[in-house]
């Protein structure tokens, strides 16, 4: 932990690079805060505990017939476990053909009788449901509140249902009746408003758009789905393209929908005639991602870090990860939080398959490991996590995967540190400011293209110092230390970036310039003949000249240093090129007949002139007519030249020139 104080810096040192200063405290505070951070975590884990996921156990459920497993659900560690069997030409079907009791201990499942379902009417329901529907199979255990759901599907479409309701009362079952399948419902699939875009949005011109919060510009006009990030009606181009259906539809045709999250924007964008197509957009890093899960369900997550998809998620700071999944048609169910107030588990079932996809988010780490495709799980009261894997095969005994997860019963982890200072303050608001450095943390990590970066580091590390009373205190590791060095740093790095975009626009101005004027020295190379010297001696001395011009761009700060090597290089090929050339063609008798012209020319000149200013036209001439000829003597003498009687036959026709 750094907790000493830096030394100022003296400010011709900082006139050198006061920018790259700045970043080099940034990354020096980032550090000290990192550790910090460390050592409150460990300090908060001995007071309150921590519970990390892994594996403790393998064991396996036997049922008394070959069947299905479709779901598990505990009350208290009493698991209740539902499966589906092939009746074949069975007419009577018992309880123990759908559902199973087990007690939980010392990670063994052993089976008990089905007390818990000794209740006449249910009896008499359950018997006609399979007499009355014959394709009835039952599909999952759902708990809303205090009232447990048998879920029956009665066809092959999975919203025919009929459910089961019971009271659930101190880990015992009071049934209630056959007829509240209304109550059983997914929550908002979407936990954002879509807003449509309206007809005030659009912005006309040559390549016209629908401008989204004016922060990104989309269209599916003149034959694809366009996304662009500025607000250019005279460029097509953007950062984001692929085609459409319809090549001349209408800007009225797209139907674009969008929510603002923050630093993301999601956007549903649905081309003429056909099916709507998923994007975010982070305006921050002025990147775009194509998520098509986002048509299914989105999830806001905790303290609005992000957003959490069937496939993924994408955090307002821009990380961005998809998993590969292939359970599809997934709609979300709940979110189970820990005690601790530091972990969110993401339930996600596909209806059609019968499968959860559970997805484990990590409020202080803020990622998601690799997410878990069960065909059933349930969560014993001390956070044992029991899942068994989706399989279609029939058999009797199915394998169950026994977990450890923080995810305990009740509000509070019990602690032995009562009297401690992390206790008082609790462990929920520490999470929370942990998570929020580490926020900090990610930005500080950032490069300068992320928008407003400084601004958000700023106003980021202020809101932290505002919002926890206790980050003085030593218990806490002094957190606000390095909090507010970073405070003070980003702020003086937002008029110096300002300076530094500026130099970064000349620099990339300039080499734009001078690329330019390459390209169209370069293309003129290509179209020249070269039947005569004064073809040569004018493209080499362009050459020449605009190699300074590329070296001179060294001295400019914030150039791209890689571009303008691979340009050097390419002029000394040209000019290498072009020389051989230019010395084969000096070979010929004729090759310098232009210059002796020159030079008789000058001498009848001379004798002509009656001025002063005729005299200066005359003197830059023939200079001029010197330094092509000691250009030319320059290139032969540099030449690798087998022959060495070509280079002095060459140098010698030059000298009688000059003679």
């Amino acid at each position: 932990m750094n907790t000493n104080e830096e030394k100022p810096v003296q400010k011709d040192a900082l006139d050198g690079g006061t920018y790259e200063i700045i970043r080099k405290r940034l990354n020096t505070h980032k550090s000290d805060l990192q550790e910090r951070l460390n050592t409150l975590n460990e300090a908060r884990k001995t007071v309150f505990g921590s519970l990390e996921t892994q594996l403790i156990a393998n064991n396996r459920i036997s049922t008394e017939n070959n069947c299905v497993a479709r779901d598990i659900i505990s009350l208290g560690n009493t698991c209740i476990f539902g499966y589906n069997v092939h009746f074949g030409l069975r007419t009577e079907i018992s309880l123990s053909d759908v559902l199973s009791i087990y007690e939980f201990k010392d990670h063994h499942f052993g089976s008990v009788a089905l007390n818990l379902f000794e209740d006449a009417t249910f009896k008499t329901d359950f018997s006609n449901l399979y007499k009355y529907y014959r394709n009835t199979i039952f599909s999952k255990f759902a708990r809303i509140g205090n009232y447990l759901h048998m879920v029956f599907q009665l066809s092959e479409s999975v919203t025919d249902i009929k459910t089961f309701k019971w009271l659930i009362k101190d880990n015992k079952l009071t049934y209630i009746d056959n007829r509240s399948e209304h109550e059983f419902k997914y929550p908002q699939q979407h936990q954002f408003k879509w807003q449509e875009a309206t007809r005030d949005m659009q912005r006309y011109g040559e390549h016209s758009h629908v401008a989204i919060l004016d922060k990104v510009f989309v269209e599916t006009i003149g034959g694809d789905l366009t996304i662009k990030i500025e607000d250019n009606t005279e460029d097509g181009m953007g950062i984001f393209s692929e085609p459409v259906a319809y090549k001349d539809q209408t800007l009225d045709d797209g139907q674009i929908r969008f929510a603002d999250l923050g630093n993301l924007i999601a956007l549903e964008i649905k081309p003429f005639q056909e099916e709507p197509r998923y994007f975010v957009y982070n305006h921050k890093m002025q990147e775009v991602q194509k998520i098509d899960s986002i048509k299914e369900t989105a999830v806001l997550l905790p303290d609005d870090q992000g957003i959490i998809f069937p496939n993924g998620y994408y955090l307002q700071t821009g990380e961005f990860h998809l998993f590969s999944n292939e359970v599809q048609a997934l709609k979300y169910q709940e979110t189970i939080s820990s005690p601790n107030g530091e972990d969110f588990l993401y339930v996600f079932y596909s209806p059609t398959k019968g499968t959860y996809l559970l997805m484990d988010y990590n409020m202080i780490e803020q990622e998601i490991k690799t997410p878990i495709v069960c065909g059933g799980f349930t969560i014993l009261p001390n956070g044992e996590l029991c899942y068994f894997k989706a399989d279609d095969e029939q058999t009797k005994h199915h394998m169950i995967q026994i977990w450890q997860t923080p995810y305990l019963e009740g509000d509070i982890m019990p602690s032995e540190h009562q009297d401690s200072m992390l206790y008082k303050i609790g462990n929920k608001d520490i999470v929370k400011a942990m998570a929020e450095a580490n926020e900090l943390i990610t930005l500080l990590s950032k490069e300068d293209n992320y928008d407003g970066l400084y601004a958000d580091i700023a106003k980021s590390s202020k809101n932290i110092l505002d919002a926890y009373y206790w980050l003085n205190e030593k218990e806490t590791a002094v957190l606000n230390e390095p909090l507010k060095e970073i405070n003070i740093a980003a702020n003086a790095a937002i008029d110096e970036f300002q300076k530094v975009i500026q130099l970064k626009k000349n620099a990339e101005k300039q080499t734009q310039e001078i690329q330019q004027k390459a390209q169209k020295l370069f293309s003129k190379i290509k179209s020249t003949s070269f039947k005569n010297i004064n073809e040569f001696v004018e493209l080499l001395s362009q050459l020449r000249a605009l190699r300074g011009e590329v070296i001179g761009l060294y001295e400019i700060r914030y150039v791209n240093e890689g571009f303008i090597k691979s340009l050097e290089t390419e002029i000394a090929q040209q000019t290498t090129t072009i020389s051989r050339r230019c010395v084969e063609f000096l070979l010929k008798d004729k090759a310098l007949q232009p210059y002796h012209d020159k030079v008789e020319e000058k001498q009848q000149q001379l004798d002509k002139i009656t001025k002063v200013v005729e005299a200066k036209k005359l003197e830059e001439d023939v200079n001029q007519i010197a330094i092509d000829l000691e250009m030319l003597i320059d290139i032969v003498s540099n030449l690798d030249i087998e022959d060495t009687s070509h280079s002095t036959k060459i140098i010698d026709n030059i000298s009688l020139i000059f003679a």
